[in-house]
């Protein structure tokens, strides 16, 4: 009797051992399936800060042109100041520069914080599927590149 249990319990746990070596290919596979879930949030907060820099950068060039408002009615602006032009055209300029130079910083950064983050992750995984690393950093690079010939034309147009 103790010789068929034997076998019984070596068959018992080769299905144990089986079993879990199929729950830690399921786990490796839900660990990797993370990893791509957090690089796609990564490049989900890349577009996040991007479109935030971008508002930024809008919104200088808004206050930009609400100086070019004041200057048009010059004449009837209390606030001039003593060489003709208008206080609150003057804040607004600079005020303007600086909403589009803080754009122009912030999506830089955070362009290449992520092509960082993408290339270290790269090294360690497989890519997803259409996520090339230096896709999103290109964008924001571009968004960058806007927001500093915006500035030249703005600092351009102060002068």
């Amino acid at each position: 009797m103790a010789e068929k249990q034997e076998p019984d319990q070596v068959a018992m746990m080769r299905e144990i051992v089986a079993l879990a070596e199929k729950q830690t290919a399921y786990s490796v596979e839900r660990s990797e399936m993370s990893e791509v879930r957090s690089y796609q949030n990564a490049e989900r907060t890349l577009s996040v800060w991007v479109r935030t820099a971008l508002a930024l950068i809008i919104c200088g060039l808004a206050i930009d042109r609400f100086g070019l408002i004041v200057i048009g009615n010059r004449g009837e602006a209390p606030y001039a100041a003593p060489g003709g032009r208008v206080l609150l055209d003057r804040l607004s300029d600079w005020t303007s520069i600086g909403l589009v130079l803080l754009g122009v910083v912030m999506v830089a950064a955070t362009g290449l914080r992520f092509l960082a983050y993408a290339l270290a992750w790269r090294r360690q995984h497989r890519p997803p599927p259409y996520h090339g690393p230096y896709l999103a950093p290109f964008f924001a690079l571009m968004v960058a590149l806007f927001g500093v010939a915006l500035l030249a034309i703005m600092v351009a147009a102060m002068m």
